[in-house]
């Protein structure tokens, strides 16, 4: 006697069905996530998000807000930032990530140390996220 034999009745043609289509779904593609989990890049349109003029000592300011923050959607992973006109652009240091509050607000505030610098600084932001959403760049004090 096996244990098969010990089976229920139909019970063997009940595990082979079931065996069968889970091979099945495992083989067939998966369709998995939406829109709201595709990562994006989120610029402006302008050549120069926000300028720091010669001989200022003031910060940037920037405020990264998600158009939807459902299923965890506007989450930046990196902020980037070119300097006068460059082609290259280089990440924001994570260090200068500012928390984020109860509104979803991602912020950073970027030192540039132009106070006693002679020339302006131009400067083009770049944000790798899920979701979209808009930025805006400020000079703070």
């Amino acid at each position: 006697m096996s244990v098969l034999d010990q089976l229920p009745e139909g019970e063997l043609q009940r595990l082979t069905r079931e065996l069968d289509a889970s091979q099945r779904e495992i083989k067939s593609p998966q369709p998995i996530g939406s829109s709201g989990v595709m990562m994006g890049i989120v610029t402006s349109g302008n050549p120069i998000d926000v300028t720091v003029p010669a001989g200022d000592a003031r910060d940037v300011l920037l405020s990264y807000t998600p158009a939807d923050t459902a299923f965890g959607g506007g989450l930046v992973y990196r902020a980037y930032q070119s300097t006068n006109g460059g082609l290259n652009f280089n990440e924001i240091n994570v260090s200068q990530r500012l928390r984020v509050g109860s509104d979803n607000v991602q912020k950073w505030r970027i030192q540039y140390f132009n106070g006693s610098g002679g020339t302006a600084i131009n400067l083009k932001f770049l944000f790798l996220c899920i979701g979209s959403g808009t930025f805006t760049a400020s000079l703070v004090t």
